[in-house]
């Protein structure tokens, strides 16, 4: 978060609104040869809209179906935005709609299933996470009879949860099948998870299990780092249903844990240790849709993009039973560097089947990789995210540096 000084104040937020993120593989070739028409339709589908904010805009955050999307900035204010089906227009134009969120400045969002509701947590500097729900209100009009009353919305705050001791800097809500939960990774280097055990009262989320991600390893400046910054990511695992909860966290000393609940143990412990890199920015997990293997996407500051790839490990030469699969470990079969050495990769996401990865950074540029039929990761279309034409170039750098972080959320969302 403290790199998002280097670039300027903008008063745009840059999306893509219509990409096809499902262009089958069909050899280098021909890939190579439609990479150029690809990256023309690419750009055909900017659209730019006001931020409404009065400071940097630090998350972009979509919805289950993306048909919202919610933005927080340093103004300590959320604002939730809706698509117009009709003009394919994004409006916020409720009073509802934004609000104060918290008392500095608002790190992070991560929308609930909409099983749930609609229900939205944000992760804030002052050490806070809270839990926000959708509310319908009768707007009030003396000249109106109560049937022509129109119906708005506001965020009321459900829940708020303190027990981090310095600045949350990441949130997510677990995956459905797991209920309603949430894990809040802090700069105390501390992941908190939190459960609704009665999904129809809000207002109670105590505290179910903690993980220390520091690790006890480390050099002194290191450890003087992680105390600043602690956990700066993390990722909830995309398994089958019958595996337990397994949490993927990065920290800003560059190590990438792969925690799992133990119901036997009661507790998170470590399940394996990702190899590092130095500052990790991001880390996504991919959506497992009938593979054998997971992948696991970190991103850093050593400019490298990294893809991981976790299998179960067979106890002493057999085949693992399905039907013990909270017992199976995982093992780390390979790591591939994507891209490596021309600029910090801010953010990485898959799409929804988990087979294209797109990742954007200080360049300005959203990458697309897939798997050739080689397994080899090769970059099959770009983006282009510099459209500020007539501004001068260090407008232009200062514009997509600050984009490049809604870009990837929004082309995963079209997946």
């Amino acid at each position: 978060r403290s790199d998002i000084g280097r670039a300027r104040k903008t008063t745009e937020c840059i999306l893509v609104h219509s990409v096809s993120m499902l262009f089958p593989w069909i050899g280098d070739n021909m890939a190579q040869q439609n990479q150029q028409q690809q990256q023309q339709d690419f750009s055909s589908s900017f659209t730019t809209l006001p931020s409404l904010h009065l400071d940097y805009i630090h998350d972009i955050s979509f919805d289950h179906y993306g048909r919202r999307l919610a933005t927080c900035s340093g103004d300590r204010t959320i604002r939730v935005w809706d698509l117009d089906c009709s003009t394919g227009q994004w409006v916020s134009d409720n009073k509802g709609m934004e609000w104060q969120a918290h008392k500095g400045t608002v790190n992070k969002l991560s929308w609930a299933h909409p099983e749930f509701g609609q229900l939205l947590a944000s992760a804030g500097s002052d050490h806070a996470v809270i839990i926000w729900e959708e509310r319908e209100q009768q707007q009030q009009d003396s000249g109106a009879s109560s049937a022509q009353q129109q119906a708005t919305t506001h965020w009321a705050s459900k829940a708020q949860l303190n027990d981090a001791r310095k600045s949350v800097t990441c949130v997510s809500f677990a995956p459905r099948h797991l209920g309603l939960k949430i894990a809040a990774g802090s700069a105390d280097g501390v992941v908190r998870i939190y459960e609704a055990i009665d999904v129809m009262n809000l207002n109670h989320w105590p505290l179910n299990g903690t993980i220390d991600a520091e690790t006890t390893d480390q050099s002194a400046e290191e450890s003087a780092v992680q105390q600043l910054l602690g956990v700066t990511c993390l990722a909830w695992g995309t398994g089958r249903l019958l595996e337990p909860p397994t949490l993927a966290i990065g920290t800003s000393n560059g190590s990438v844990g792969v925690y799992r609940y133990s119901d036997t143990a009661r507790q998170w412990q470590i399940l394996l240790k990702l190899p590092g890199q130095g500052g990790v920015l991001d880390v996504a997990w991919a959506p497992n849709v009938g593979r054998s293997f997971h992948w696991i996407a970190t991103a850093g500051k050593d400019r490298v993009l990294r893809v991981h790839t976790l299998k179960r490990c067979n106890r002493g030469g057999t085949k693992s039973n399905s039907n013990d699969i909270a017992e199976v470990p995982y093992e780390l079969e390979s790591s591939q560097v994507l891209q490596s050495g021309t600029s910090e990769v801010w953010r990485c996401a898959w799409n929804v089947t988990g087979t294209v990865l797109a990742s954007s950074g200080d360049g300005g540029i959203v990458r697309m990789w897939k798997t050739d039929f080689h397994n080899q990761w090769k970059c099959v279309a770009e983006v282009c995210c510099n459209i500020a034409s007539g501004r001068s170039s260090d407008e232009q750098v200062a514009n997509t540096a600050s984009a490049s972080t809604p870009i990837v959320e929004q082309l995963m969302e079209v997946g």
